[in-house]
């Protein structure tokens, strides 16, 4: 009996071992060509509501952040861009690797906050702020695009030999250890994303040659993936 637990044991540990992140080729980018598709989203929080029998309610935040979902390929499309979204499905293995994406309602920072991780190195944060008050809040860039970021102590840009960004982490190294008071940064960012399903759908809506035909991919969705 011993034998027995003790086999099932390692066969759970095994099985968990086998859940790994999911890993981002930083090579792979959604196309401009895929997007001609039709390209709609939403942006997703978990909270637990509880209704009282009094009316109250009771409300638990279950998440920290948002993440972004996207649906792609909703309208009838042509065989160029079926044939993108499709090699990005073939090099991702359906959806086992992730792949970057611009998200087009936004996609760029002009004066973006940092937050200090340990002496010296910085998380690259994007910050929402309501108009009518001082709240705010934080959304962790992980993606930064490396092409025209810059980054600003006490309003005046710093010369590339300053600073080393990682673009695969969102982290920043200032030797020089600044406050993250000081420190804001501009550029444009990629979204991580992947397929949520390991299929994808396609229907032919209007035959002819590769240069009429259109194609209909129904709720091809991806997925931010959280860093």
């Amino acid at each position: 009996a011993v034998g027995r637990n003790s086999g099932a044991s390692t066969s759970n540990l095994a099985a968990e071992e086998r859940l790994m992140a999911i890993t981002v080729l930083d090579d792979v980018f959604l196309s401009d060509e895929a997007i001609s598709a039709g390209l709609r989203g939403k942006n997703m929080r978990m909270n637990s509501r509880v209704a009282m029998n009094n009316g109250f309610q009771s409300i638990n935040a279950i998440w920290t952040r948002t993440l972004r979902q996207f649906e792609l390929g909703f309208i009838p499309m042509s065989l160029s861009a079926w044939t993108a979204i499709e090699a990005l499905h073939e090099i991702t293995e359906g959806g086992a690797y992730g792949f970057l994406m611009e998200d087009p309602t936004g996609c760029t920072v002009s004066a973006g906050a940092l937050t200090e991780v340990s002496a010296g190195v910085f998380q690259l944060q994007k910050r929402y702020i309501d108009a009518g008050s001082a709240r705010f809040k934080d959304r962790k860039i992980t993606r930064p695009r490396a092409v025209g970021f810059q980054i600003f102590e006490s309003g005046i840009a710093i010369g590339g030999g300053s600073f080393t960004l990682d673009d695969d982490t969102g982290l920043v190294s200032i030797p020089s250890l600044p406050d993250e008071e000081d420190l804001s940064w501009s550029g444009h960012f990629y979204v991580p994303v992947h397929f949520m399903e390991d299929s994808i759908d396609w229907e032919v809506v209007r035959p002819g040659s590769d240069a009429t035909m259109l194609v209909s991919g129904p709720s091809i969705m991806l997925q931010e993936i959280r860093e």
